[in-house]
């Protein structure tokens, strides 16, 4: 009998024990959702342009997980990123800037544990510093701009600790510093001196008014380019390696040169390249189709595998949504989500422009900008549609510069280019005060 008892009592026991199992998963299930409801709550009040109950949703959805799953739980993770895009809408820098530090603090937790999660988090940071660098209104956006480069260093630096100093993952890492030099170059030519710190690619910290604009252009020109010549070594180091890849890159080269006013050396890299690719047995027709894009630099990041199915399926009419102000000439990054704001439309307008070809075959001749920047440019769509709308689109398109048409490897005009240009938040702004 009293073993019976004691078998009711085991089995009770363990039935008691599965039901509160049962009701903390069940708790932990619903926690789980409801942070998701708070998070989808917030980002619907981002749209609808009210920040600060975004904010008391994004927060509310972090202390849900911290109780359910852990203060450093990396669940917390989506709902900070929009917490933090919340406070850089209000203009709230120095609450955005905690939670930037809370972040990096989680994200440096993951480092030891998984390298991946760790590059991923850095990715997600690294978004939302360049993020805080775009907005017109930030008076530190110079700052946010150099937090970011130094996180991408750091990211490189744990790479090259963990995974090896030519680890394919490098690649991108490497590429985005070289696009931030040309984000603090065009800072540089609106704002004048440095005031603030950047990393060099030795690893020294160059801080205070160290340089006048036209000596940090020039730094960022230098370190871009020896970046990317170390991207072309990591991939010619490559068991795949190709003569293709190689002529891709020297492409890249040229486009840096570009942006940099060098035009002479940006185009022998380009013949370089055509030149190449010609040896390396791809069809002509091939290379004259890729040579015929029309591509607003800088590329957003690197192609350097040969699809000429891909370009022939491109759409001719070229996309270009322009990111900030503060950069008028770079288009949004290509992980970089639009910053939640209003429901209004999307301001926009078509363009059509050629790029000239002009005689300057002579080892003397001077290289039009014909051929890297719009001409005869005609705003044939503005939404909305007035003056103002049509020459601020008509300012910003002049801004842009195009890699050049090659036909043969020579030079070639181009016309009747069509190019829907999205205008920036702030040109939004001006557009909705001027009507």
């Amino acid at each position: 009998m009293a073993a019976l008892i004691s078998l009711v009592a085991l089995v009770t026991s363990a039935h008691g024990q599965e039901a509160v199992i049962s009701q903390q998963a069940w708790l932990n299930n619903y926690q789980r959702f409801y942070a998701e409801q708070l998070v989808e709550q917030g980002i619907l009040a981002m749209q609808q342009g009210e920040f600060q109950s975004a904010e008391q949703d994004f927060s509310k959805a972090i202390q849900v997980v911290k109780v359910n799953n852990g203060l450093h739980s990396a669940l917390q993770g989506p709902a900070l990123s929009h917490l933090i895009e919340s406070l850089l809408a209000q203009g709230r820098w120095e609450a955005a800037d905690q939670q930037l530090a809370y972040f990096e603090w989680l994200n440096k937790r993951s480092y030891s544990q998984n390298i991946f999660d760790y590059l991923e988090g850095s990715r997600e940071l690294s978004r939302l510093y360049l993020q805080a660098s775009a907005y017109y209104t930030n008076p530190r956006s110079a700052r946010y701009l150099i937090s970011a480069k130094n996180l991408n260093w750091r990211a490189v630096s744990s790479i090259e600790a963990t995974l090896g100093t030519d680890h394919p993952l490098l690649t991108p890492w490497l590429y985005d510093i070289v696009l931030i030099h040309f984000y603090q170059a065009s800072l540089e030519k609106r704002k004048g001196m440095t005031s603030y710190e950047f990393k060099s690619d030795d690893g020294e910290i160059v801080a205070g008014w160290a340089l006048g604009k036209n000596e940090s252009i020039q730094l960022s020109y230098s370190i871009g380019n020896e970046l990317l010549l170390r991207i072309c070594s990591l991939y010619t180091g490559r068991e795949n390696a190709s003569a293709v890849t190689d002529a891709l890159m020297q492409v890249y080269l040229g486009d840096w040169e570009l942006l940099f006013d060098n035009t002479r050396i940006a185009m022998s890299h380009y013949r370089n390249a055509y030149a190449a690719l010609d040896r390396s047995g791809v069809v002509k027709s091939e290379i004259n189709l890729f040579f015929s894009q029309s591509i607003v630099l800088p590329a957003g990041e690197l192609a350097i595998d040969w699809q000429p199915e891909k370009e022939q399926a491109l759409d001719t009419t070229v996309r270009f949504i322009a990111w900030s102000t503060n950069y008028p000439d770079a288009a949004i990054p290509v992980f970089h989500n639009p910053p939640s704001g209003s429901l209004a439309p999307e301001f926009k307008v078509l363009a059509n422009f050629s790029l000239l070809a002009v005689n300057s075959t002579g080892a003397t001749a001077k290289i039009s900008d014909a051929y890297f920047s719009p001409q005869q440019l005609l705003i044939q769509q503005a939404i909305p549609d007035s003056e103002f709308v049509r020459e601020l689109a008509h300012n910003a398109i002049g801004q842009l510069i195009l890699r050049p048409h090659l036909d043969s490897g020579a030079l070639d005009t181009h016309d009747n280019i069509e190019l829907e240009y999205f205008f920036t938040p702030e040109e939004h702004a001006m557009i909705i005060g001027n009507n």
